[in-house]
């Protein structure tokens, strides 16, 4: 069976860590290399935790530094008022050991790397890439897609090289950053439009509304943990720490479950089953900055003024994609 060529952008925290290793572990993907950037964490920190998750699976996937900040936001500081893209996240927030709770602490809870980065920055190495492909590659950006935007930016034609765009982000009802945003979005609203209006011949959106769907408990993370392996317990680590932090800022329905939405969005690339309600839409992004900016404009009318963009998924197989994730973890010794 062939496989499918796959690139992640990531700002790898705790749930693109669990994305990267589905792509690894899948024998129905071939993993290409990972872009980093800015988004959960600092562009050191994202970058450190990329390098560490390929090294704890033995890959010799390659590792290209991205954009460390937005390509405009940061331009205006009053343009969001107050909003800072964490919720509730504040030195006050803390745990029983008096630690802040977050959704991704500075470093994963694996050790760290000994190998390196590759030289070259990531945006040169997407455009090198795509423009040499056969236009077979799945792209999957996971956190802000500023490196996506600036790679097109510098070369149009990559939009036709692509194969399908998959990327975790956007809120048709479900929001996390402000009352309209989610953070992946949020974080650079321009290049996400830039990604949304470039012509790539498929993109699939895979937001809130979706990764909500598909949520993992702690039993999950204990089912995980006794298992045994070193790459099950850092998982099982994660799983409580997202839920943790989901209690406390986002209350799951039902309480003590959270989302691993980047791992849900790698997913659908081999297994199509684990979302549902897909549907084809016009989607563009408010820049203009204030309450809306960065929220996902998802046009659901019959006649919609411009040309539908962007497959939209609604709701998730929560069942199946749990399953799948287990069995993959579960794979590795």
């Amino acid at each position: 069976m062939e496989k499918t060529k796959v690139i992640l952008d990531c700002d790898t925290g705790s749930d693109d860590a669990v994305a990267i290793m589905l792509a690894i572990l899948s024998d129905k993907l071939e993993l290409l290399g990972v872009s980093t950037v800015a988004g959960n964490k600092e562009i050191n920190f994202t970058t450190d935790n990329t390098l560490r998750v390929i090294e704890l699976l033995g890959s010799k996937a390659p590792v290209y530094r991205g954009c460390h900040t937005s390509m405009v936001t940061k331009i205006a500081p009053g343009r969001r008022g107050g909003y800072n893209g964490m919720t509730g996240v504040s030195e006050f927030n803390v745990d029983a050991k008096g630690n802040i709770i977050q959704y991704h602490n500075d470093c994963l809870p694996i050790a760290e790397a000994k190998t390196k980065e590759k030289k070259e920055h990531a945006v040169f190495w997407l455009i090198d890439t795509l423009m040499r492909s056969e236009g077979d590659i799945v792209l999957v950006p996971t956190g802000p897609l500023t490196n996506i935007a600036m790679a097109l930016r510098l070369e149009p034609a990559i939009a036709g090289k692509i194969k399908e765009l998959v990327f975790m982000g956007g809120g048709f009802k479900v929001f996390n950053s402000t009352s309209c945003a989610e953070f992946n979005i949020w974080a650079d609203p321009e290049a996400a439009q830039i990604v949304l209006t470039s012509g790539i011949e498929k993109i699939t959106m895979v937001p809130l509304d979706a990764t909500h769907s598909a949520n993992f408990s702690r039993e999950d993370a204990k089912e995980l943990r006794d298992y045994g392996t070193e790459l099950c317990r850092v998982v099982a680590d994660l799983i409580d720490e997202r839920v943790t932090a989901y209690d406390a800022y986002q209350p799951q329905n039902p309480l003590g479950t959270a989302p691993l939405h980047d791992a849900l969005a790698l997913a659908y690339v081999f297994d199509r089953e684990v979302l549902r309600d897909v549907k084809l839409m016009r989607v563009d992004v408010d820049c203009g900055g204030g309450f809306a900016d960065g929220s996902t404009l998802c046009d659901t009318r019959a006649y919609p003024d411009r040309e539908l963009n962007c497959y939209v998924a609604l709701d998730a197989d929560r069942e199946r994609f749990v399953k799948l994730t287990k069995e993959l973890l579960k794979s590795f010794k």
